[in-house]
C-alpha cells in the first residue's frame, strides 16, 4: 500500500501530468500528428496555468483547512499524549548536527507548545529519519529527551497503527474511557489523518490540534477572488501540488478501505 500511495501521488501531481502531456505532444509531433500534438500541448499549458493559480490554491486550501478551526493552546483539553505527525523537517544529522525546518515545520513547534502548556506528559513522533529530526528539534525547543517517544512509521497509516499498538494494553482495555491524544499536523492534512486514526486507532480518542494553516494564513477565510489570483504563481503551484495529493489520498482511502 505504501508503494501504491507513492505511485498514485506521483502520477496525479500537476507537474507530472503536465510533463507527460508535453512529452506526448512532442512524440506525436515527431510522428507528424500535428493536430493532436497541438491540442495536447494546449491542454498541458491550460492544466499548468490552472494549478499555478492562487485562486485554485485558495479554493482547495480553504476547503480543507476551515473544517478544523484554530484551537488556542489554553483551550486544548488535557490528554494522555501529544502525537506529532511526521513532515516539514529534514536533514542529514550525520553531516549537519541540527535539524532543518521546512514548510509544515509548525507541527514540531506546536507539539512543543502544547507540552509546555502542560496539556500532556508525553510527545510521540513518528517517521524514519524525519522522526529522529523531529525528536531532536523538540529537545532543542526545551522538551526533555525522556518525554519524547519516537517510533518508526513511513506514512500516516503507519503512524495511526503505531499509536494503536502503543495503547493496546490490559490497563487501556479495562479503562472506562479511551486514552486521549492531541493529534498535531497541518490543517490541510488533518482530514486524512483523522480518517486514518478513526480506522486504525479506534480505541483512542483523537482531538485534532491543527497548525500550519497555509491557505487561511495566506488568503483569509473569504472566498473572494481578484484578477491577481488568476496569474500563475510558483508558490501556488507548490501549495496545489500537496493539496491535490491530500485530496486524492483522502478519497482513495475512503473508496478502497
Amino acid at each position: 500500500m505504501y508503494s501504491l500511495n507513492k505511485l498514485v501521488g506521483f502520477l496525479t501531481s500537476p507537474m507530472t501530468v503536465a510533463t507527460l502531456a508535453l512529452l506526448l505532444a512532442v512524440f506525436l509531433a515527431l510522428l507528424r500528428r500535428g493536430r493532436c500534438a497541438r491540442w495536447i500541448a494546449v491542454f498541458a499549458a491550460l492544466w499548468l496555468c490552472f494549478w499555478s493559480s492562487p485562486a485554485t490554491a485558495r479554493w482547495l486550501g480553504i476547503g480543507l483547512e476551515r473544517e478544523f478551526p484554530v484551537m488556542r493552546v489554553e483551550d486544548a483539553p488535557q490528554a494522555d499524549m501529544i502525537v506529532v505527525l511526521g513532515g516539514g523537517v529534514g536533514g542529514n544529522t550525520n553531516y549537519y548536527p541540527y535539524g532543518e525546518m521546512w514548510t509544515s515545520a509548525d507541527r514540531v513547534w506546536h507539539g512543543a507548545r502544547l507540552y509546555k502548556a502542560g496539556k500532556a506528559p508525553k510527545i510521540h513522533v513518528t517517521g524514519n529519519e524525519i522522526g529522529a529530526v523531529q525528536a531532536q528539534l523538540l529537545n532543542d525547543f526545551g522538551v526533555p529527551k525522556d518525554v519524547v517517544v519516537w517510533e518508526e512509521a513511513r506514512n500516516t497509516e503507519g503512524e495511526a497503527k503505531a499509536i494503536a499498538r502503543m495503547f493496546e494494553c490490559s490497563e487501556c482495555s479495562k479503562a472506562e474511557k479511551k486514552p486521549k491524544v492531541l493529534l498535531v499536523t497541518s490543517a490541510w492534512h488533518m482530514r486524512r489523518a483523522k480518517l486514518m486514526f478513526e480506522k486504525y486507532a479506534k480505541g483512542v480518542e483523537v482531538v485534532p490540534a491543527a497548525t500550519d494553516y497555509e491557505a487561511l494564513v495566506m488568503y483569509g477565510w473569504k472566498m473572494d477572488f481578484g484578477w491577481g489570483d488568476l496569474l500563475p504563481s510558483s508558490t501556488a503551484l507548490f501549495i496545489n501540488s500537496y493539496l491535490v495529493k491530500e485530496i486524492v489520498g483522502y478519497w482513495g482511502y475512503r473508496w478502497l478501505r
